[in-house]
């Protein structure tokens, strides 16, 4: 996955929509942006925010992100 690939499925959510991904995969579309696991996350949250959605950080060993779209 690319930060783009995620960027227009956060884009395509609906308000009430979830999008569940493993974090592995997202957290690899953003290695070329941030070098540390916390700068990737914080990068990460930040675009969940500016497409309006929830971050949560999930599953075992925190294996999962879950993007939950805010209600408008």
């Amino acid at each position: 996955m690319k930060a783009t690939d995620l960027q227009d499925r956060l884009a395509r959510l609906v308000p009430g929509d979830t999008l569940l991904l493993p974090a592995a995969e997202v957290e690899q579309a953003f290695t070329c942006h941030s070098s540390t696991l916390e700068q990737r996350r914080a990068a990460i949250a930040q675009l969940a925010a500016w497409y309006r959605c929830r971050l949560t950080i999930c599953g075992p060993g925190e294996s999962q992100f879950l993007f939950t779209r805010h209600n408008d």
